[in-house]
């Protein structure tokens, strides 16, 4: 339990749903938290949050207290913070507006150019103008349900260009925008999409300036007018993805966890990572020290998938 409280600015505001599960039915919210130093998620949950939503939509900045830290869900998590919290209001939880001022974190942007030096799921500030838009549509995901998704094109003077992609709600925002409007974006996370890198700015913070209201207008119709290529950023070696036929072997796979946890990793005889339906058992014939494994060998049974690593001594 969280001890103590935090005060920060509201972002990243998500509208309340109703949940149902084995502990019951409730709503919940949530929304990222910061200052001028770092940013936490927060969940809300009880039975009427109308009123924590509002407060949230409206204040200036919150205190929160009461709360339970855990580690961080990177699948809903926006933030480079390692842990989020959870928030319930018909327990210990408490959440009020603060009068207090906070500052708010100064976006470091970086050039569009150097985005191939970050590692996926980074998250970057970029400043670029918009050179091509994609207007909003409703596409069919994997899973079959729709959502909607925008695309825009944004260049600087590294002579650079990235793809940013806007889903859900976030791509309305797209129908506002055109050639030669300026965008700065705080919290972009790099992605791949093929030999390219891209980013997707669904959660990100946008800010937009008009088409002749920026101080890179005027560089942008330069480049316009001597028809400037604008080269889109590679992949680097390192994260490219290798053909499908093409055979990968890494040599070391990194679990990166707390030091308490190695005492207990040294006395295991077997090891499951689970990866959706899928899981991969780790196995030894010896305990503790420093191990070597052998090849690694796929058994097919009924099922979730299974791998096998022998160790040999």
């Amino acid at each position: 339990m969280m001890k103590g409280a935090i005060i920060g600015l509201v972002s990243m505001l998500t509208d309340i749903r109703n949940y149902s599960n084995a502990k019951g039915t409730g709503q919940v919210f949530s929304f990222n938290l910061a200052d001028e130093d770092s940013e936490i998620r927060v969940s809300v949950f009880g039975t009427n949050l109308r009123t924590h939503h509002y407060l949230c939509k409206n204040a200036t900045a919150v205190r929160v207290s009461g709360g339970w830290l855990k580690a961080s869900n990177s699948m809903y998590n926006s933030t480079d913070n390692e842990l989020e919290m959870t928030l319930s209001v018909d327990k210990d939880g408490v959440l009020v507006a603060s009068n207090e001022i906070v500052q708010q974190r100064k976006a470091q942007y970086i050039k569009i150019g150097v985005l191939s030096t970050f590692t996926l799921r980074k998250k970057v500030d970029i400043r670029g103008v918009i050179s091509s838009t994609m207007a909003q549509r409703e596409i069919q995901t994997k899973r079959g349900t729709t959502t909607n998704l925008a695309k825009v094109t944004l260049v600087d003077d590294s002579a650079s260009s990235v793809s940013c992609t806007f889903w859900a709600d976030s791509a309305s925002l797209v129908n506002h925008w055109t050639v030669g409007d300026t965008l700065e974006v705080q919290g972009a996370q790099v992605q791949e999409y093929g030999n390219d890198i891209s980013l997707n700015c669904t959660r990100a913070n946008v800010r937009q300036y008009p088409a002749n209201d920026s101080d890179l207008t005027e560089w942008f119709e330069r480049a316009q007018s001597s028809q400037q290529i604008f080269e889109p950023v590679q992949k680097t070696q390192s994260t490219a993805r290798p053909p499908d036929n093409q055979e990968v072997r890494r040599d070391t796979f990194v679990f990166q966890c707390s030091p308490e946890m190695f005492a207990s990793f040294r006395n295991v005889q077997i090891m499951q990572v689970r990866c959706g339906d899928d899981e991969i058992i780790f196995s030894r014939d010896k305990r503790g020290g420093d191990v070597s494994l052998g090849q690694m060998e796929s058994t097919p049974i009924a099922g979730p998938s299974h791998s096998t690593i022998n160790e040999d001594d």
